[in-house]
């Protein structure tokens, strides 16, 4: 027993007392603890589940996108690979700013890059169609940057997040993020944890974006053609 003398008043500490004050302490620790774990593991829950989703709703804007240019032309379900990536390769922003003149307008490499890829279209169709076609593939070309750079976004967040705070940081180690839970799914493949981070960062780019960011240097764009 332990007596404790504060001027006038006198106060007693029995064994049991002191048990139940450590256990208290010990308690209210343990809540704390788990408090902040779980706060931190929600959040991490709540931010992978957001990059999944954005993930898929990207790739569902190119697949849009490539479906709605077929309705613009009045031509449903007669795709060719080749003229898929032609579109593909537009709202990608390959077209944009070539030595070639650039841009979409009649006669640049676009037009010309679709009407030999679809070759179901007269050129005369083509152009009387081409004002629409030209609205639809630059609003296209900005909603799909504006995508991609959302995801952006959201992946600097989450970066931000697993490496915020002395111990934030260990917290979020600890607790396994990015986990398994964090998915890059395109059609049949999946990349889970670090991986999906990594998938989900390589933003979908030409193969002359990526070899002109490889080589520091960047030839004029030349059309496709049908020998490519």
């Amino acid at each position: 027993m332990t007596t404790l003398n504060f001027d006038r008043y006198s106060f007693t500490i029995t064994r049991r007392a002191k048990i139940v004050i450590g256990l208290v302490i010990a308690a209210v620790v343990i809540l704390f603890l788990y408090g902040s774990f779980n706060g931190v593991y929600n959040r991490g829950v709540e931010l992978e589940q957001r990059l999944n989703a954005q993930y898929l709703d990207n790739q569902n804007y190119l697949s849009t996108y490539i479906s709605g240019f077929y309705e613009q032309v009045s031509v449903a379900n007669t795709a060719s690979e080749k003229l898929n990536q032609v579109l593909l390769d537009a709202v990608k922003g390959r077209y944009e700013n070539t030595s070639a003149g650039g841009g979409y307008t009649v006669n640049s490499p676009f037009f010309n890059a679709v009407v030999e890829a679809y070759p179901e279209a007269s050129p005369t169709e083509m152009l009387r169609l081409w004002g629409q076609v030209q609205e639809y593939v630059v609003g296209g070309r900005e909603g799909y940057r504006n995508q991609q750079s959302k995801l952006l976004d959201m992946l600097r967040t989450y970066e931000t997040w697993r490496n915020s705070g002395l111990v934030q940081r260990n917290v979020v180690s600890i607790l396994g993020f990015p986990s398994k839970n964090l998915t890059a799914r395109v059609g049949e493949n999946q990349w889970h944890g670090q991986d999906a981070v990594d998938k989900m960062l390589a933003i979908v780019l030409t193969k002359d974006a990526v070899n002109a960011y490889n080589s520091g240097t960047l030839d004029p764009l030349e059309v496709p053609n049908s020998g490519n």
